[in-house]
């Protein structure tokens, strides 16, 4: 129909935190596990090793963390049956979780939950691989797809701009000036690129090490609990506080993204906002606990599904 062929003509949404952040994710939760649980942390190890019918990443936690985004880039129609389930698009002045996340259509009986449905965000389909996880008579194959889900998810769900909706496509039609710069930046690709490489470094390995060992286990410990849907309210809480805090002042002018020659942005013309080095400060603080948290909160999810 009509919506399928439009989300084809859309460009693809970054992958919430970019493939670095979803690595350094995941090896937190490694790291987590490796600690405090060797039985999970070897049941995990054993699935990934199990994954030899992936031709799309290596088979480490780091590369099968961004094995759901790499499926997306790679499959027009992996697209458009998976987008929607790396968000909730919770409305920005209204949010409402049943509302916004299509009605919440139940999983049918009896069917994988990588087959779908289309219409389920984040919070759903955490919850249905974790199930398909608990379960010992998932099928083997369907117990890796899971696997890969939910390391890839949970980390989208604790990115700010992807559990709200302003109608700017997550962030991708809203241009940030920061500080000095000369150049404006889409305020999706300021979180999910430029504030992880600052926070993470170039090594996804020494990033999760750095960040998990600062880490007080009062603070983990606090971090662990409540489930996707308290995770999905927080990160909404967190864009209108932190991510959007600049819309309290009136845009400082518009600003159209150049696109290739030829082409045109498929934003047009777009709200451009200036924001000073106390938004960069909060931002780099944020982005910093939000991966922390992720990793602790996978480590969660998939301890309870792997017990």
């Amino acid at each position: 129909g009509g919506a399928f062929a439009a989300l084809l003509l859309r460009p693809p949404e970054a992958a919430a935190w970019g493939p670095q952040g979803h690595r350094v994710i995941a090896l937190i939760a490694d790291r987590v596990l490796r600690q405090s649980d060797t039985v999970v942390h070897a049941k995990i190890a054993a699935l990934l090793k199990s994954d030899t019918d992936n031709r799309l990443t290596k088979i480490d936690i780091g590369s099968e963390a961004v094995w759901a985004d790499t499926l997306r880039e790679k499959s027009p129609e992996a697209r458009s049956a998976t987008e929607g389930w790396h968000y909730v698009r919770l409305k920005f002045d209204n949010p409402d979780l049943a509302r916004d996340c299509f009605g919440r259509p139940p999983l049918p009986a009896g069917y994988p939950a990588s087959h779908g449905p289309r219409d389920n965000c984040s919070v759903d389909k955490i919850e249905q691989f974790e199930s398909e996880l608990r379960d010992p008579k998932t099928p083997p194959g369907e117990r890796v797809t899971a696997l890969k889900f939910l390391l890839n998810l949970v980390g989208d769900l604790h990115q700010p701009l992807y559990a709200i909706d302003r109608g700017d496509q997550a962030g991708r039609c809203i241009a940030l000036l920061i500080g000095p710069a000369q150049t404006p930046v889409r305020l999706s690709s300021y979180w999910d690129e430029t504030l992880v490489a600052e926070v993470a470094g170039p090594d996804p390995g020494r990033g999760a090490a750095r960040i998990a060992t600062g880490l007080a286990s009062a603070t983990t410990q606090q971090w662990a609990t409540g489930g996707p849907q308290d995770w999905a309210r927080e990160s909404y809480d967190l864009a209108k506080s932190v991510a959007y805090s600049f819309l309290s002042e009136k845009p400082a002018a518009k600003y159209t993204f150049p696109a290739p020659k030829g082409e045109k942005d498929s934003c047009g013309e777009v709200d451009l906002y200036r924001v000073g080095p106390d938004y960069e400060t909060k931002a780099l603080a944020l982005v910093k606990e939000q991966l922390a948290k992720a990793g602790v909160r996978l480590a969660l999810v998939l301890r309870s599904s792997l017990k």
